[in-house]
């Protein structure tokens, strides 16, 4: 039997004994839960934060042990050279090189988190909605943390969404190996004893979550309807969706045509927002339209925002020149 990955010289995931703790792992879970718990904005945040950290350890954790028992790079080298000569290897082992994650792949999985949960896809560990869902939850996570463009009364509903998710995750995943004593004073905690400390407590309503889900969605699509439709009269579009050609080409025009142009997908949004409050058979089942129309809506909401601010401007100056200012 070749020598699996753990017990390979060329080896290069961390010592799987310090990597398994799980100590540390419990005091982040009861962080979470406080900071979801408290009910306002700031600590929906945090949590999300933490929740998303947590959620990365457990994927990279659960990626380790699925690659612990595969066949060193050193052996499958050996293997591809022996083919190369004209050997011939037996089926088994000739699937054994055809499946095997090599160093770069692995690195690229180090860093990405999209990589990880791909190669967990192929392995059946995530379905592609988890797959989805989980991606996109740390692209939210990222519009909290680096750029605060999250809209805000979404944020509340993600972190309970992804509280469950976790959970989840941390539910299924199957360590290699983990401490059971030591001599360090610390209580010592085991995997298992973390399952269901996320949701301990949580009434996790599908059809309330999906209301409000559905909610924000509705909100987002009125929105841009009403950018489209002031884009449209800005730019004198008539009854053959043609322009007024004496407008300008400038920077605000090219931006009100854009607006203007996703008028014929408004009613798909429409209904796909409203779709939203039948979505109750499973968490991943509801998440992943949700994601879809937010992708969609994504592109067009920078024009929408900008568009309000111009009015906004507008509308000052307008009750600035009546007062005289």
């Amino acid at each position: 039997m070749p020598p699996m990955q753990p017990f390979a010289s060329d080896f290069d995931r961390e010592t799987i004994q310090q990597a398994e703790q799980w100590n540390w792992l419990a005091v982040e879970i009861a962080e979470i839960r406080r900071c979801a718990e408290a009910g306002d904005q700031a600590h929906d945040r945090l949590a999300l934060i933490l929740l998303d950290h947590l959620v990365e350890v457990v994927i990279s954790r659960e990626v380790n042990a699925q690659l612990a028992f595969r066949i060193a790079d050193s052996v499958i080298a050996e293997m591809r050279e022996f083919s190369d000569s004209g050997g011939q290897l037996p089926e088994e082992l000739n699937q054994l090189v055809d499946t095997h994650i090599g160093p770069d792949r692995r690195k690229a999985m180090d860093n990405h988190l999209d990589e990880k949960t791909k190669f967990l896809r192929q392995r059946g560990v995530l379905t592609d909605q988890e797959r989805t869902v989980l991606n996109r939850l740390h692209q939210y996570r990222n519009a909290a943390y680096h750029r605060d463009t999250l809209e805000p009364d979404l944020i509340a509903d993600l972190v309970l969404a992804y509280r469950v998710l976790a959970d989840d995750l941390l539910a299924r995943h199957k360590p290699i190996a983990w401490t059971m004593a030591s001599s360090d004073p610390a209580p010592v905690v085991t995997p298992h004893q973390l399952r269901g400390r996320l949701v301990e407590g949580v009434d996790v309503d599908l059809k309330a979550m999906a209301r409000r889900f559905r909610d924000h969605a509705v909100k987002r699509v009125a929105a841009v309807v009403a950018a489209v439709a002031v884009a449209q009269q800005l730019l004198g579009i008539n009854d053959s969706w043609e322009a007024d050609p004496s407008l300008p080409d400038d920077e605000i025009a090219r931006m009100l045509t854009g607006l203007a142009d996703v008028s014929r997908q408004l009613p798909s949004w429409t209904r796909q927002a409203e779709g939203l409050r039948s979505k109750t058979s499973s968490l991943t089942g509801l998440l992943d339209p949700f994601i879809n129309l937010d992708r969609s809506l994504s592109r067009i909401e920078p024009s929408v925002r900008r568009l309000e601010m111009i009015l906004d401007w507008w509308e000052q100056h307008r009750i600035d020149e009546l007062r005289g200012k």
